[in-house]
């Protein structure tokens, strides 16, 4: 996606995105930060931030002495981290596209689920790099294989019914199928000039209803697939996207993630 479509998308989708904050989103950015472990004092850049999972409590572990930008495209979600954030002067919500940010070096940078929407993934993450001091520390935050990556196919396939053009595509490895399992993962960040490679997997798995289901069709990237469609036509999809999840078998969420930190060469 590029930046101003992708701020587009997930502004749109700001109200079922809240709807799932707390049983999903919030969760995982504490775990990132488990994982990444930002010092009192660092400096630190949450990338693709949206309402701030990961930033806040990045800014809680650098306190009063260090510094949090969480960055992203769509203001809405950034609107609703401001408010998560108040009293965390340490903190500073802006929107922007990350892949022109520019700003001191910083001790850590982390992007949690984002990676794999820049229109490069490669140029996207070495961009991020390349704002970290000698010897910083880039994490990244992805879906584990076989878990979240069952549900997108069957939310495109619902779609493409009405636009046929996502017909192409339901097939196609994406991005983040690139960095599905630790050994992808960790070649990957080797490969853009990272050293001392960690990745941490973690298993997160929550009863899925339909309705759940359909928030969260709204309030994440899938909601793109709905874009230029009617209300009509998206009561159809809907229906199709829960008949595709039972004939699938899908009664859970499976949230199972991979979380990597490398470092930059001192």
């Amino acid at each position: 996606m590029n930046p101003e479509f992708a701020g587009g998308v997930f502004s749109a989708a700001g109200a079922e995105f809240a709807d799932w904050y707390a049983r999903l989103w919030r969760p995982l950015g504490e775990l990132t930060v488990a994982v990444t472990r930002p010092a009192p004092g660092d400096r630190v850049l949450d990338a693709c931030c949206g309402s701030g999972a990961s930033a806040v409590p990045a800014a809680l572990a650098v306190g009063p002495s260090g510094h949090v930008d969480a960055v992203d495209a769509a203001e809405g979600l950034l609107a609703q981290g401001r408010v998560a954030a108040r009293g965390l002067a340490q903190l500073a919500f802006t929107q922007h596209d990350v892949l022109t940010w520019a700003a001191e070096p910083y001790d850590l940078v982390q992007c949690v689920y984002g990676v794999f929407f820049f229109p490069d993934m490669d140029a996207g993450a070495r961009r991020l790099i390349s704002l970290l001091r000698p010897g910083g520390r880039f994490a990244v935050t992805t879906w584990r294989r076989g878990g979240m990556a069952r549900i997108v196919p069957i939310g495109q396939a619902a779609a493409a019914t009405e636009r046929p053009e996502l017909a192409e595509s339901v097939d196609r490895v994406g991005a983040q199928a690139r960095i599905d399992t630790p050994e992808k993962l960790t070649t990957w960040l080797t490969g853009l000039g990272l050293t001392d490679v960690t990745v941490e997997e973690v298993e997160f798995v929550q009863p899925l209803h339909p309705d759940d289901a359909w928030k969260l069709y709204l309030g994440a990237a899938m909601r793109a697939f709905l874009i230029g469609l009617d209300e009509p036509a998206v009561a159809r999809v809907r229906e199709r996207f829960t008949a595709g999840l039972a004939e699938a078998g899908v009664t859970s969420l499976d949230c199972g993630s991979l979380i990597a930190v490398g470092r930059v060469p001192a």
